[in-house]
């Protein structure tokens, strides 16, 4: 029998966990925040912490706001959202109380400046895919996984991502059915359909569907792509990805179009970029063009700038007229060529391509010419080591680095600034995802001898 207590969340961690103190040990409880008094129940121990589910709410803290969504919380909750329960004033203040706790011990507090919110709190994802399974009763459905699972939580009114992807997802599998198309069983390595995936412009006038199955045959896909065409017109392309691995990765090597085009056209700061499903591109664009506001302040008309892990070159080529030239640095060969594509699109001549690894490619390109101002958006393992020794000693006068984990963000600073070369202008959090706990960070740096 699982043994219950009451403890009162204190605050809140990195992961989205409210944290309590129970007989001098920390206890961690998911959907919880400051202010809750609740039973819970341990379910992992460990020498200095545990971690608890709970299995009462007794009262909620300030800040409470009942989900619209009834596939929160509960005994399988969707692992979409971490803080649904909490109104979108509240996200933001707990937020920024979770920045300045990485932070405020190594960096002037008065340099840290309050979250800036999401334009748009709601149905802000632009990208997503959906696994597809069977329940017990054998129905044919699509949803998002368990937190911590691969068990699928039947979903069909998401409040992270647009409406119209889920009448279409509805559509896809009602159509599935109704033909026998069977989902993908992972365990067995039996069935079609494994994924359900969208990608669409910020205006959703251009919506691309991603179709992944576990081999080349898809039946009546003729016959699904004209129903969905026809009640969906702003489909601008079907794609079928084809994933025979037996993995829990999504994707696979292997695609064909089945209607239109595989990618889409969006806009960021006046810049139109071709996106495909497989493109990094940021996933709440009203968000990012807040973080392009604060970088484009930043710029001289003067500067010689590097664009680094730059992708298709979304934040570079946004930036292209307001500098002296710039550098876009990037580790695939087929972004670096869709960066290619985007700036002849938009007739920026200002700008050169490199592909390779920025720790091995940096130190050739501040021989040949150091650029005065560095843009850095690492994936969120950050930056080597070996790469940042090579900043510190280049003689950079200006870094900005845009990072979607605080903490490897923190371990990075650390050693930039630890080296004496470098002082913090400013770093200033965003929400890029709304009712989760995960952030956006953008550090500006400066040389101290420029």
């Amino acid at each position: 029998m699982k043994q219950l207590f009451e403890i009162k969340i204190e605050k809140l961690a990195m992961g989205g966990f409210g944290i309590a103190f129970y007989e001098s040990k920390a206890i961690f409880v998911p959907y919880t925040a400051p202010g809750d008094v609740v039973d819970v129940y341990v379910t992992h121990e460990r020498k200095d912490h545990s971690f608890a589910k709970v299995s009462r709410y007794v009262s909620r803290g300030e800040g409470y706001s009942e989900p619209a969504c009834n596939a929160f919380g509960g005994d399988k909750p969707c692992g979409g959202c971490d803080w649904l329960m909490l109104d979108y004033k509240a996200q933001i203040e707990h937020k920024n109380t979770l920045v300045q706790g990485v932070f405020s011990h190594f960096i002037d507090p008065g340099k840290i400046y309050p979250t800036i919110a999401s334009p748009q709190p709601k149905h802000y994802r632009n990208k997503v895919f959906m696994p597809v399974g069977r329940e017990a009763s054998r129905k044919l459905v699509y949803g998002i996984y368990a937190r911590w699972s691969h068990k699928i939580v039947p979903h069909e009114a998401c409040e992270n991502h647009p409406p119209i992807f889920d009448a279409i997802a509805k559509r896809i599998v009602q159509l599935c059915s109704k033909a026998k198309v069977d989902a993908y069983d992972e365990v067995q390595h039996t069935g079609v359909l494994r994924h359900i995936g969208f990608r669409s412009s910020t205006d959703l006038k251009e919506i691309l569907v991603v179709l992944v199955t576990r081999s080349g045959k898809l039946p009546f896909s003729g016959l699904l792509v004209k129903q969905l065409c026809e009640e969906f017109p702003t489909i601008t392309g079907i794609v079928q990805n084809i994933n025979r691995e037996r993995s829990n990765i999504i994707l696979g090597d292997e695609d064909k179009v089945l209607f239109g085009r595989d990618y889409i056209f969006d806009k960021l700061s006046n810049t139109r970029f071709r996106i495909n499903y497989r493109s990094f591109w940021q996933i709440n664009i009203g968000t990012m063009e807040l973080i392009m506001d604060s970088i484009r302040s930043r710029m001289n008309p003067d500067a010689n700038v590097l664009d680094a892990f730059c992708g298709i070159g979304a934040i570079g080529l946004s930036l292209a007229a307001e500098v002296k030239s710039l550098t876009l640095l990037e580790e695939l060969p087929e972004a670096i060529e869709d960066a290619r594509q985007n700036a002849e699109m938009n007739g920026i001549e200002n700008v050169g391509f490199i592909t390779g690894r920025f720790e091995e490619m940096l130190p050739e390109l501040i021989e040949k010419q150091c650029p005065d101002t560095l843009i850095m958006d690492p994936p969120r393992s950050g930056a080597t080591k070996e790469s940042i020794e090579t900043i510190i000693q280049s003689g950079i006068k200006q870094i900005i680095y845009l990072s979607c984990s605080p903490m490897t963000l923190a371990r990075d600073l650390r050693l930039l600034l630890g080296s004496g070369k470098y002082h913090l202008e400013s770093l200033q959090s965003f929400d890029m995802f709304p009712n989760t706990w995960h952030i956006e960070c953008l550090a500006v740096l400066k040389s101290i001898e420029n």
